[in-house]
């Protein structure tokens, strides 16, 4: 292969792979959270037990993303996704079997560790791999897979189990994430032999602006923002950013984990088929994320994340009213609102000043993010057990409240539009 542009055909089929990349392992994420009271059945345990069934591959996933993407330059970045997505895939396979409970935790911890392969490493091998032309589209383009596997996650694994089980259902979506891993190793077939000091030189040869956009590696998975300065100084700062993501991350992930549950008791008893359907108010998110830029330019991130704090409160406090149809439009409330906050704070710690590691701070954000989904999954379990859904609500409404207290006090330096 030569070293200049790439062809259009090779740029196609490396957008493909990335995006299916994503998909596949996402596919596998989430795919316990909708099952949850079935798993408690199944194994005779308690809900914060049941739980760590997501939390336990959030933390695996936090805890490896860093050394991953340290790991792939080593490696070689097509050859740690192919292997992420493969191994993730296998995994799920043999989950249904597990034995224990604590089998059955043990693997998904695997799992969050194969996951981390792709997330760390995406981002930086489509900077090597493509034109700087065409890297914010197919950045877009693997932000979109991620959120269809995150979303399908949990609802194909819930429709599946409608009619084949909760074993079933495991086992199906991990034959889809398996079959998407492999036609990704099928895309990635010419660099998987191939260094990844050779694609940077390849890169380099082919246009020098590839490399400020491989800054973007590790980011966190939402819609590329605009190049901008950094606004906020790295000790001084930052931290608010990151605890920001944290605590809106345990109101997302701790009110979608215990939502099945609660939806299963009295007085409605939905199957998990039913309650698979709830995870599409996720679709919310993606409307927010889609618009965000455009709300930017209009509203600085101080405002937006005040409006999108606020309406997580609305939202979550409409939860405890015992509707379908209230619960639905206090949840996407609660969805539009998170979104709202955690893209901004996303957007801020991936901006740097000169001197400052923007890859680095991306990638901090997202492992207390992933910190922060395993943290509301295993604590809005405890909650639920001893104060039932008004308890998760408590939880979600103390994070919110500490989001705002952070933006009125001092976030309001990192989220600052630059004028």
């Amino acid at each position: 292969m030569s070293t200049g542009e790439p062809s259009a055909t090779s740029t196609r089929r490396t957008v493909i792979a990335v995006f299916l990349a994503g998909v596949s392992v996402f596919l596998v994420l989430y795919e316990t959270q909708g099952l949850l009271p079935a798993i408690r059945g199944a194994y005779d345990i308690d809900a914060p037990t049941a739980s760590l069934t997501v939390s336990a591959t959030n933390v695996a996933m936090a805890v490896f993303l860093i050394p991953s993407s340290l790991l792939a330059p080593r490696i070689g970045h097509a050859r740690q996704i192919a292997g992420g997505v493969v191994l993730a895939a296998l995994l799920a396979l043999i989950l249904p079997f597990m034995p224990s409970p604590e089998l059955l935790i043990a693997v998904r911890f695997l799992q969050g560790v194969a996951i981390a392969a792709v997330p760390a490493t995406a981002m930086a091998y489509l900077s090597l791999r493509l034109p700087a032309a065409a890297l914010p589209g197919a950045i877009g383009i693997y932000i979109a897979g991620n959120t269809i596997g995150g979303l399908s996650s949990r609802l194909l694994t819930g429709l599946a189990a409608e009619v084949l089980g909760w074993h079933g259902g495991l086992a199906f979506t991990a034959a889809v994430s398996l079959a998407f891993g492999l036609t990704v190793v099928w895309l990635l077939r010419h660099d998987l032999f191939t260094t990844s000091r050779v694609l940077a030189a390849r890169a380099a040869s082919a246009t020098a602006p590839v490399a400020s956009a491989s800054e973007h590696a590790s980011a966190p998975a939402e819609p590329p923002q605009s190049p901008r300065r950094a606004i906020i100084p790295l000790g001084s700062g930052l931290w608010r950013i990151y605890l920001t993501g944290f605590l809106c991350m345990i109101v997302f992930g701790g009110s979608f984990t215990m939502l099945g549950t609660r939806l299963q008791h009295d007085p409605w008893r939905l199957s998990e088929g039913a309650v698979a359907l709830f995870f599409l108010i996720y679709l919310v998110g993606t409307l927010v994320t889609t618009y965000y830029g455009r709300l930017a330019t209009k509203l600085s991130r101080t405002s937006l994340t005040l409006i999108g704090m606020v309406t997580a409160l609305v939202g979550a406090g409409l939860t405890l009213i015992d509707s379908l149809v209230v619960i639905i439009i206090g949840m996407s409330l609660l969805t539009g609102g998170f979104f709202l906050g955690h893209t901004g704070a996303s957007a801020a710690a991936s901006a740097s000043q000169p001197g400052v590691d923007s890859t680095r701070s991306a990638a901090i954000y997202l492992t207390v993010y992933y910190l922060g989904t395993s943290l509301g999954a295993w604590l809005s379990a405890v909650l639920f057990t001893d104060f039932a859904w008004p308890g998760v609500v408590v939880m979600c409404m103390t994070s919110l409240f500490a989001v705002l207290i952070l933006t009125l006090t001092g976030a309001s330096i990192g989220f600052k539009k630059r004028s």
